[in-house]
């Protein structure tokens, strides 16, 4: 799912597409679709909308990453459900897997499917490893309405 605004990160997503953002010098979606294919995944299905003609410009159809994409486009949007029924058309096999396009993972796609077994239909939902951490929150403001934001610091 590749069609939000990505709001949080303006202003670096009002030219690009949050999935289109660099990491490590290579778009998130790039990475996606490099995770995929090494997963034996051949055809992709992109829920597109925002800014979507610049991940068009950027993926093609797939043939430079080694697969075949295909675009479901959003002209408003649909929500996270309403971008995978948008989709419904292209999804031929019995088994889809689903993600944001702005998560990277190095999660066993193999071993997740085959932990789903032949379930009708399932989501998985996979804990992140986290670094231990200490985590706060710090009010902005004395009021009682005052937006809290958290602090992260890695312990040692």
């Amino acid at each position: 799912m590749a069609g939000g605004f990505g709001k949080r990160l303006a202003p670096l997503t009002s030219e690009v597409p949050k999935p289109l953002l660099p990491v490590g010098g290579r778009p998130i979606l790039v990475r996606q679709i490099e995770w995929l294919r090494g997963f034996g995944v051949t055809d992709v299905v992109l829920a597109v909308g925002y800014l979507r003609h610049r991940i068009f410009e950027a993926l093609g159809d797939g043939r430079r990453l080694g697969v075949r994409i295909f675009y479901s486009v959003e002209e408003e949007p649909l929500g996270t459900a309403g971008a995978i029924k948008n989709a419904e058309p292209f999804m031929r096999d019995d088994v889809f897997i689903g993600l944001n396009g702005d998560v990277l993972t190095n999660l066993d796609l193999n071993k997740l499917v085959e932990a789903l077994g032949d379930a009708d239909g399932a989501i998985a939902l996979v804990p992140p490893e986290v670094p231990t951490a200490s985590w706060s929150s710090t009010a902005t403001d004395a009021s009682p309405a005052s937006a809290r934001s958290p602090s992260w610091r890695a312990s040692t």
